[in-house]
C-alpha cells in the first residue's frame, strides 16, 4: 500500500487500528468427499445432531425460491458494515466446493456483493453464498441456479475502502463458523458442522432415511420411534410427580 492509500484508507476508517487486519492464505479443510456425504441430507436432520448452538437464527434463508440446497466449505471473510471491499477479495481466493460466509453484522441497506464479481470463484467451484447481511442480483442469480441464502436483498452497492478480514472466525446467523467448517442451507435454514466434528456428525446419521419416501419400512421406523419416545415420556412424567386424571 503506497502512501496515498495509507491516507486513503486511514480517511475512511478515521483512525488506524491498532488491531491489524488479517488474511488467512492456507486453512485447513476437509476433504471433498466428505462434503459428498452430506448433499443428500436436509438442514433439519443435520440439525438434530449438531445442536442448537450451530444453529443459523430463522433470519438467514434462501433469497430466491427454489434454492439449491447448499453444501460446502466456509471460505470466510468479515465485513465492515457497509463496505463490501473484502468480498470481492474473498471471492478470489476461492476452491473448488467453497461456500463464501460473509460476516456483514446484518446490516441489510446496501448489498456484501452481486453476481457480476462472483462468475469467476463459479467457474473454480464456488458453491454457494450465505451471508448475514444483503446481496444483490438474486434474479440473475436465480436464472444461474447459483445459490445465496442471507438476510435479505439490496441493489445497492456500497464504497469499497474499508478493509475487512478473510478466512478469520466470523459469525453467521449467530452461529461462530471457522474457516474449514461445513455449511449447508436450504429451505428450512442453515447449519455449520465444526470440521473437527464432520466425521462425527456424519457417522450419527449414518441411518439416516429420507422421511420422504412413504414406504412400509419408513412407516415401521416411525412407529418404532414413536414407541420408544412414548415409554421415556411415561418414565420422565410419573418420575417427576406427574399424574393421570379426568376433567371433572
Amino acid at each position: 500500500m503506497n502512501r496515498n492509500e495509507l491516507e486513503s484508507a486511514r480517511w475512511a476508517t478515521g483512525h488506524e487500528p491498532v488491531i491489524t487486519f488479517r488474511i488467512n492464505k492456507t486453512v485447513e479443510r476437509p476433504a471433498l468427499d466428505e462434503l459428498e456425504a452430506f448433499k443428500g441430507l436436509f438442514v433439519p436432520d443435520v440439525a438434530d445432531k449438531v445442536g442448537q448452538l450451530y444453529t443459523m437464527d430463522a433470519g438467514i434463508k434462501p433469497l430466491y425460491q427454489g434454492m439449491p440446497r447448499i453444501v460446502g466449505v466456509a471460505l470466510t471473510v468479515k465485513l465492515v458494515p457497509g463496505d463490501n471491499s473484502m468480498s470481492k477479495r474473498a471471492m478470489e481466493m476461492a476452491q473448488d466446493g467453497d461456500v463464501l460466509v460473509v460476516d456483514a453484522r446484518g446490516h441489510t441497506d446496501t448489498c456484501a456483493g452481486g453476481a457480476g464479481a462472483l462468475l469467476p470463484s463459479i467457474a473454480r467451484g464456488l458453491r454457494g453464498v450465505v451471508v448475514d447481511g444483503a446481496w444483490r442480483d438474486v434474479t440473475e442469480l436465480k436464472e444461474m441456479a447459483f445459490p445465496v441464502a442471507g438476510r435479505g436483498v439490496s441493489p445497492y452497492s456500497g464504497p469499497k475502502r474499508r478493509l475487512g478480514e478473510i478466512n478469520v472466525p466470523v459469525q453467521c446467523g449467530g452461529v461462530i463458523v471457522h474457516p474449514g467448517d461445513l455449511v449447508m442451507v436450504d429451505d428450512e435454514g442453515g447449519v455449520v458442522v465444526p470440521r473437527r466434528f464432520i466425521g462425527r456428525v456424519r457417522e450419527a446419521l449414518g441411518s439416516y432415511v429420507n422421511k420422504a419416501a412413504v414406504t412400509e419400512e419408513n412407516v415401521g421406523r416411525a412407529a418404532r420411534l414413536g414407541s420408544e419416545r412414548d415409554a421415556w415420556f411415561e418414565e420422565y412424567f410419573l418420575a417427576h410427580g406427574g399424574e393421570y386424571g379426568e376433567q371433572g
